[in-house]
């Protein structure tokens, strides 16, 4: 018994040599099976002609597993059933490679966050504020100077306290 290898994911052509001899040769009919204890596949040949069976199995990944499996080459010439060759069929995969990225995402870190800024100050002519100012030069003050200190700010607030408490 011989041993060819064949790929399950591809389609393979098998070609045999067959001679039929006799008193009145008649029309050969040629089939090809496969055989393990869990399945058996039977293929029609292709074409017989000059002597020569071509069968074209096709991709069987789907069907067969990796492995070794029995293989008949059976001839039927008018009512006579021939068995004339046995081989076995060593089926593999074609060897492939597959690459795929894998996206992860980064794990969150819980952080306290804090934020600084820095303020730029640039010196300012102090004007003084008395005490004695009333509202109206308070509001005199503001339309000659948009920019107040904050030290004019805090002049302003005592002075308006201290004239409330006096009323």
């Amino acid at each position: 018994m011989s041993e060819i290898d064949l790929l399950l994911d591809e389609e393979n052509e098998l070609s045999f040599q067959l001679s039929v001899e006799g008193t009145q040769p008649g029309t050969a009919k040629c089939r090809l099976t496969i055989d393990n204890s869990d399945i058996g596949l039977l293929f029609e040949a292709d074409k017989v002609k000059n002597d020569e069976v071509t069968f074209t199995l096709p991709p069987l990944k789907h069907v067969l597993k990796e492995g070794t499996y029995d293989m008949r080459l059976e001839v039927i010439v008018d009512d006579k059933f021939f068995t004339p060759l046995t081989l076995t069929g060593n089926f593999e995969k074609r060897i492939s490679v597959v690459a795929e990225t894998i996206v992860r995402k980064p794990k969150r870190v819980e952080a306290k966050v804090t934020s600084a800024s820095l303020v730029k100050s640039t010196p300012k002519k102090k004007q003084v504020v008395k005490e004695s100012a009333t509202p109206k030069k308070v509001k005199n003050l503001k339309k000659r100077n948009r920019n107040i200190s904050d030290d004019e700010i805090m002049n302003l607030i005592s002075a308006l306290a201290s004239k409330n408490k006096g009323e």
